[in-house]
């Protein structure tokens, strides 16, 4: 039976609403995994969600509660869900996200045939290439992994992962690395829901902690530069080149000069988060990277972010076009005038 193949963690931390409301979506009537052995990881939560799970424990006893002593941090909790990972596979949940099981049968066939990953998430289009399937793995959700594959080195790598975020790219990488069977199935089984803090309404990678007596790299982790630094797991040096020049993430590419100005926006522009961008990046790249951040620091500040025209919303999806129109007007001023200085020399 696939229950005794398959095993679900699901990792939580102060989000009892979202949490109660997963809980439906998995245990409901019509769920494939209702009957699931389900272990929930507590971050030590101050909210009713030690409350919620004992509830959901008198109907379920395939339901386990393991609650941790501190709060680990997220990138923590997620390792420790692999590393309790005893079945053939193992799926880790998180407390927020949305379930449709319509495809569920193409999960059961590709376990019997002894896929080594299976995706069963596709807002990112992961079918397109290498570049869209390693963003797709950043969703942790997103992908069963065959727990054979987990071993020392993949646990020394999502140690080091738990600095930069998403500890999980170092299993995905070692799949890639060795050229593992990873399936894709045609039909979404899960998708991203409110990462938003309940008591805050903030989107906040370390929530819990004192802000002010955090280390400052962990205090302005950056997601892309996370993802950035999570691709120096792959191996191949051409790979990991082609990943960081065509993910088709925030309308960007990683050594494209919008890196700046949405690390501004988010205020983390140390340059700490920079440099793991950097080195990311092939020789011709880093020398575009360099031109963009001297620029971005002086020239482009002066077109348009200190321009007279209000800055567009950050949630506005257009905000970078904006931003290379004024520019591109700019240079585009410039040159003729430039040219209309040479005409006048050469009369």
């Amino acid at each position: 039976m696939l229950k005794n193949v398959l095993q679900i963690i699901l990792i939580t931390y102060n989000r009892s609403n979202q949490l109660k409301k997963t809980f439906e979506q998995i245990f409901s009537v019509s769920s494939p995994i209702k009957d699931f052995n389900i272990t929930i990881i507590d971050n030590n939560s101050t909210d009713d969600t030690a409350k919620i799970v004992a509830e959901y424990q008198k109907k379920f006893s395939n339901l386990s509660y393991i609650k941790n002593k501190h709060n680990i941090g997220g990138n923590a909790n997620i390792m420790k869900a692999f590393y309790l990972a005893t079945y053939e596979y193992v799926w880790v949940l998180a407390d927020n996200d949305h379930y449709c099981f319509d495809a569920w049968n193409q999960v059961e066939n590709f376990i019997k045939e002894k896929a080594d990953a299976i995706v069963i998430s596709r807002y990112e289009r992961p079918e397109i290439d290498i570049a869209q399937l390693y963003t797709q793995a950043t969703f942790l959700p997103g992908i069963i992994y065959k727990t054979a594959n987990i071993d020392d080195t993949v646990m020394g790598n999502m140690s080091y992962g738990i600095a930069i975020m998403f500890p999980h790219l170092a299993l995905f990488a070692k799949l890639i690395n060795e050229n593992k069977d990873i399936r894709i199935i045609t039909q979404s089984i899960v998708s991203v829901g409110n990462n938003n803090d309940e008591k805050t309404g903030k989107y906040i990678y370390t929530r819990g902690y004192k802000d002010h007596s955090l280390h400052p790299y962990l205090r302005d982790m950056n997601w892309l530069a996370g993802y950035a630094n999570a691709i120096q797991f792959v191996q191949n040096k051409q790979t990991r080149h082609y990943i960081a020049s065509n993910n088709r993430f925030f309308l960007t590419s990683l050594n494209s000069s919008q890196v700046f100005f949405i690390n501004y926006h988010e205020g983390k522009t140390n340059l700490f988060n920079l440099l793991n961008i950097f080195c990311a990046l092939t020789f011709l790249q880093k020398l575009k990277f360099l031109f963009d951040w001297i620029a971005y620091f002086s020239l482009y500040r002066v077109i348009y972010v200190f321009s007279a025209y209000p800055r567009p919303k950050e949630e506005d999806p257009y905000y970078v076009k904006q931003y290379w129109l004024w520019l591109f007007w700019f240079i585009k001023i410039k040159l003729f005038a430039f040219k209309i200085k040479i005409q006048e020399s050469c009369k």
